[in-house]
C-alpha cells in the first residue's frame, strides 16, 4: 500500500526570520515560544494550547535541524506546559514523548526522520540494542532490544511480559539462542530489563508468578512483603534473597520470584493487604428520603445554628449555598443533595451524623394530602336561595345564625339572599357550614348534590366544579375558560389597499387557588384566591368588555367542613329585539313594527369549598370508590338524579371488603404499616367486617400485640352469623373466619 507523507525542513535564518516579520507558521495555532541562548547552549521555553501536531513537527524541525517526513496519518493536537526553560537536546526528547503519547513515532532513516503511527515504526528501519548497548536511562524513541538470557527460560519470560507491554509493542523469543527480542519505546524497554535482569537467575527451585493488584499500589506492597520475609530469612538463616517482589506500576502488578513452598504464604498475605482502606468511622454516609425533598431538607439544615445540634458554637456562615451545608451545623460535617436518588451525602464525625439522622427522621415524614371539591355558581338576586350559617345547643336544636356581614346579628335560619335586593349583605361575605349544606329547608350532603339540585334551575348558572388533590402545604391551582380575541388596530383604506385588522388574545377564564395546611387536630388553613372573568353579553364581536370578580381570604376551618365565599355582586346587560318579519325590516316605518329592549339583572357569586384530609393511602382508595359509585350512578340512572343526591350516600360495605383485599396484600409484601391503615378504614366503614378483623388480630400477634389480638379474635366470635346461617348450626360452625379466629385465641393461651 502506498503511503503520503510530507516534508518538513525550513532553514534556521528563514525561520529567523518569519518570526521577526511576524509570520511565524506557528501563529495559526498562536503557540507561546521564546528563546533565549546561554552561551553555547541554547534554552527555550515551550508553551503549546491546542496546537496542530504539524505546526509543533515544524517547530521542532527549525529547532533542531531536523528533517522530518511526516506520514499523512499523523493529525492531533498537541498541549504543553513548559514553566521553565529546558534545553535543545531536552526538547527533542519531549517532542518523542508527544509522539509517544499520541501513538506515533520518530524512525531515523539516513538523514531524515520519519514520523509514522507506533504500528508501522516497528517494520521500518529502527535502532538495534544489544546486551552491552542496555541503559536505565530510555527516552521515548522506537527501538529493538536483544537479550540473551543466561539462566530464566526465553519463553517463561516473554509470557511474563507480555501483560506489562503494549498492544503496538512486538516480544518475541528464540528457544534456541535463548534470546528474546522486544522492539517498543526505549522507556519502556528500560523498565523491562530491569524485570529481566531480576528474574533471570539461577532457579534453585524458585518459581515466577505474576499477581494483579486491584486496590493498594504495587510499590507499598512490594515494599511491605520485601521487609518481612528478609526479616524472617535473617532470623532463619536464610539468604536475603530468597523472595524476589519486583513492583511493576504500569499495570499495578507483582512480579514474585520465590520458592514454591512460600507461593501460597505470599498469595494470601498479598490478597489480605490488597483491600480497601477502611474510612474513619462515621465519615460518610448516605440518608435515602422517603417523603422530603433532598434540596428542600438541605436548605432547613443550613438554617440551624451549630449549637443546636452538636453543642459547638455555630462558626460564621454556611457553605455551599442552598445545596450544601457546609458549617451550618458544625464546622466538622457536610451534607450535600443528591437529587438524582433523593439522598443526602453526609460526611462528618459519628456523633454529629447521628444527630442529623435522627432529626432527618423526624422531618422525613408521610405528608398528607387534601382532597379539595369546590363549586362556583351564579345566581340571580330574584332568585329564593337561602343559605346560612346555623349555631346549635348540645341537643342539636338551631340556636341562630350570622351572615358574616360586620354589625349584623344574630338570628334563626339566615334567609341570605331573598327576593329583596336591599337585604343583600353589603359587599364580601364569608361563612363556614358544618357537614351538610342548607339552602333553605333543604340540607344537601356534599357539593355534588347541590349541582344536581340546580342543574336545570335557569336562575342558578354553575360556572365551574374544580375538584383537585394537593399535599399539605402545597399550592392548587385550577384555571377554567377561554381565549377571546381583542382588536387592538385596524386599518380601513379606499382604493385597491387590502383592510387589515390586529387582534390580541387574552384569556377570560375562571381560576381557583387554595394553599391547604393541616395541623396535628386536623384543622385546615386555607389560602383561597378566587378570580372570575366573564364576558357581557352586549358586548361586540372584536370588542369583548369583560368584568371581573376576584377574592383572596385566608380561613381555619374543620376537616369535611364547607366555608361559602359570596356577596360579590355582577350585574349583566342584555339587549333584546322583537320584529314583525318582514315588517320589522322596512326603513324608518320598521318602527312602528319591532321594538327593542334593555335588561339589567345582578347575579351574586357564591363559591364552596369543602377539604378533606387524606392520611394515607387506604383513605385515598376509599375515597376513589366513593366518586367511582357516584359516577356510576349518574350514567346509569336516567333522567333528573337529583333526588338521589338529596339524601346522604349510604355506605358501601364492597368498599370495605376491596380495603381488606388491599390491606391483606399489603401485609404479604411485609408493608405493615400500609396494612394496618387498610384494615382501619376497612373497620370504619364496616365494623363487622370479619375478614379485617381476623386479618388485623393477626398483624397485632405478628407486632407481639397479645392483647389487642385476643380482643380482636373475640369481636370476630362475637358476630352474629351470616345470612342463611342462623337455621344451620353446622355451616355456620364452619364459618372460617370464626375458625381463624378461635385457633388466634388459642395460640395466645
Amino acid at each position: 500500500m502506498m503511503r503520503t507523507f510530507l516534508i518538513y525542513g525550513f532553514s534556521a535564518a528563514l525561520f529567523a526570520s518569519c518570526l521577526l516579520c511576524g509570520i511565524s507558521p506557528l501563529c495559526a495555532a498562536s503557540p507561546k515560544v521564546t528563546q533565549q541562548t546561554g552561551g553555547a547552549q541554547r534554552y527555550v521555553t515551550i508553551d503549546f494550547n491546542d496546537v496542530d501536531i504539524n505546526i509543533f513537527i515544524k517547530y521542532i524541525s527549525e529547532l533542531t535541524g531536523k528533517n522530518f517526513v511526516v506520514d499523512r496519518e499523523v493529525k492531533g493536537k498537541v498541549t504543553i506546559i513548559s514553566p521553565t526553560r529546558i534545553s535543545e537536546e531536552n526538547a527533542y526528547r519531549v517532542f518523542e514523548s508527544v509522539l509517544e503519547v499520541h501513538g506515533f513515532a520518530a524512525v531515523p532513516s539516513g538523514s531524515i526522520i520519519k514520523i509514522v503511527p507506533s504500528v508501522v515504526a516497528r517494520s521500518k528501519n529502527i535502532a538495534t540494542l544489544h546486551d552491552s548497548d542496555m541503559t536505565l536511562d530510555g527516552d521515548d524513541r522506537v527501538v529493538t532490544q536483544i537479550v540473551s538470557l543466561k539462566h530464566a527460560n526465553a519463553e517463561e519470560i516473554k509470557n511474563m511480559l507480555i501483560p506489562l507491554v503494549s498492544k503496538t509493542s512486538v516480544i518475541i523469543s528464540h528457544a534456541g539462542s535463548g534470546m528474546l527480542i522486544l522492539t517498543d519505546f526505549q522507556s519502556n524497554i528500560s523498565r523491562l530489563m530491569e524485570i529481566i535482569r531480576t528474574v533471570d537467575v539461577p532457579a534453585d527451585g524458585d518459581e515466577m508468578f505474576i499477581i494483579p493488584l486491584h486496590r493498594t499500589s504495587a510499590e507499598s506492597i512490594s515494599r511491605a512483603i520485601g521487609q518481612l520475609f528478609t526479616g524472617v530469612q535473617a532470623q532463619k538463616g536464610q539468604r536475603p534473597e530468597a523472595v524476589k517482589i519486583i513492583p511493576f506500576e504500569r499495570t499495578n502488578a507483582l512480579i514474585v520470584v520465590a520458592p514454591k513452598e512460600l507461593m501460597p504464604r505470599i498469595r494470601a498475605l498479598v490478597t489480605k493487604l490488597d483491600e480497601d482502606v477502611p474510612r474513619k468511622d462515621g465519615n460518610l454516609h448516605v440518608i435515602y428520603l422517603q417523603h422530603a425533598n433532598a434540596e428542600e431538607m438541605v436548605k432547613v439544615l443550613t438554617n440551624l445554628p451549630g449549637e443546636a445540634l452538636s453543642g459547638k458554637a455555630a462558626p460564621g456562615g454556611a457553605s455551599g449555598g442552598g445545596t450544601v451545608a457546609g458549617g451550618a451545623i458544625s464546622a466538622e460535617i457536610k451534607i450535600v443533595a443528591d437529587t438524582e436518588t433523593n439522598a443526602l451525602v453526609i460526611t462528618g464525625p459519628r456523633e454529629e451524623y447521628e444527630a442529623v439522622e435522627n432529626l432527618v427522621k423526624k422531618l422525613d415524614i408521610p405528608r398528607r394530602m387534601v382532597y379539595l371539591e369546590a363549586l362556583i355558581m351564579e345566581v340571580k338576586v330574584t332568585k329564593d336561595f337561602a343559605i346560612g350559617v346555623q349555631w346549635a345547643d348540645g341537643r342539636g336544636s338551631v340556636v341562630g345564625g350570622f351572615s358574616g356581614r360586620p354589625g349584623s346579628a344574630a338570628y334563626d335560619n339566615l334567609t341570605g339572599m331573598t327576593t329583596d335586593p336591599g337585604r343583600l349583605p353589603a359587599g364580601f361575605t364569608l361563612g363556614v357550614l358544618d357537614k351538610g349544606i342548607r339552602i333553605g329547608d333543604v340540607t344537601f350532603p356534599n357539593l355534588g348534590a347541590v349541582v344536581n339540585a340546580y342543574k336545570s334551575d335557569d336562575d342558578v348558572n354553575v360556572i365551574a366544579t374544580p375538584q383537585i388533590l394537593t399535599t399539605d402545604n402545597k399550592k392548587a391551582t385550577i384555571k377554567v375558560g377561554e381565549n377571546v380575541p381583542y382588536i387592538t388596530s385596524k386599518n380601513t383604506t379606499s382604493g385597491t389597499q387590502q383592510d387589515y385588522t390586529n387582534y390580541e388574545y387574552k384569556d377570560v377564564a375562571t381560576s381557583l387557588t387554595i394553599t391547604p395546611q393541616v395541623n396535628q387536630a386536623e384543622i385546615v388553613r386555607l389560602e383561597i384566591g378566587v378570580e372570575v372573568i366573564k364576558l357581557k353579553t352586549d358586548s361586540a364581536v372584536g370588542t369583548p368588555t369583560t368584568f371581573t370578580r376576584t377574592a383572596d381570604t385566608t380561613v381555619i376551618i374543620h376537616n369535611e367542613q364547607t366555608v361559602v365565599i359570596g356577596g360579590m355582586i355582577g350585574e349583566d346587560t342584555t339587549q333584546g329585539e322583537y320584529k314583525v318579519p318582514l315588517l320589522g325590516d322596512i326603513p324608518v316605518l320598521g318602527w312602528m313594527f319591532k321594538s327593542k329592549s334593555t335588561s339589567n339583572e345582578k347575579t351574586n357569586l357564591y363559591i364552596f369549598i369543602t377539604p378533606r384530609i387524606v392520611e394515607n393511602p387506604a383513605e385515598l382508595a376509599e375515597l376513589f370508590h366513593k366518586k367511582r359509585e357516584t359516577m356510576e350512578k349518574v350514567h346509569r340512572v336516567p333522567g333528573d338524579a337529583a333526588d338521589q343526591f338529596l339524601r346522604p350516600v349510604a355506605t358501601n360495605p364492597a368498599h370495605s371488603v376491596a380495603l381488606s383485599d388491599i390491606g391483606f396484600a399489603k401485609m404479604q409484601q411485609k408493608d405493615l404499616l400500609r396494612a394496618r391503615q387498610y384494615f382501619n378504614q376497612a373497620l370504619k366503614i364496616d365494623p363487622d367486617n370479619a375478614a379485617a378483623l381476623v386479618n388485623l388480630a393477626t398483624l397485632n400477634e405478628m407486632e407481639g400485640k397479645r392483647d389487642e389480638a385476643a380482643s380482636l379474635y373475640r369481636q370476630v366470635l362475637e358476630l352474629p352469623p351470616s345470612e342463611g346461617g342462623a337455621d344451620n348450626h353446622e355451616a355456620a360452625s364452619e364459618d372460617p373466619y370464626k375458625a381463624l379466629a378461635r385457633a388466634g385465641l388459642n395460640r395466645l393461651q
